[in-house]
């Protein structure tokens, strides 16, 4: 309701005559304006103090003054901190490598990711080892169908 007030006023302030009257809501959430009262005139003031005044007369500082700023910031540390996240992040795909591999070679895991995978794909020594692990467990998974397949037969008869 302010908001239709303050439109009015400023349309007297600029001159205009386009009024500013409730009109039928645009959506359902939107209220009916019964009356608009106008706003009393409210004027602000701004004492400043002699310290100010005194600066504002100074003419303003130049370029040599102020001193320009590099276009890029350096950091204290900067390279220093870098090192530090990558060696950070060398760790955690480590980590994910051997992770995985720890679960294919129990059998515990469904995948691997795609660090595991492109080490793997890129280390001979690692390929064998997984291609190894992945056999030893077909072999285990197949011994362990043909025990309870047989001990079947022999309970029967």
């Amino acid at each position: 309701m302010q908001i239709n007030s303050n439109a009015q006023q400023n349309n007297a302030v600029y001159g205009t005559t386009k009024s500013m009257t409730a009109k039928a809501p645009i959506s359902a959430y939107q209220a009916e304006v019964v009356a608009v009262k106008p706003l009393p005139s409210i004027t602000d003031s701004v004492t400043l103090s002699a310290e100010a005044m005194a600066l504002s007369k100074q003419p303003p500082a130049t370029s040599k003054e102020a001193g320009i700023l590099p276009s890029s910031p350096t950091f204290i540390n900067e390279r220093e901190k870098v090192d530090n996240y990558l060696e950070y992040r060398k760790a955690q795909a480590q980590y994910q490598i051997y992770s995985n591999m720890a679960g294919v070679a129990t059998g515990n895991s469904n995948g691997i990711s795609p660090v595991t995978a492109y080490y793997v794909s890129n280390n001979d020594e690692a390929r064998d080892a997984l291609v190894n692990s992945k056999a030893q467990q077909q072999q285990i998974s197949t011994m362990q169908t043909y025990v309870k397949t047989t001990q079947s037969i022999y309970e029967q008869g």
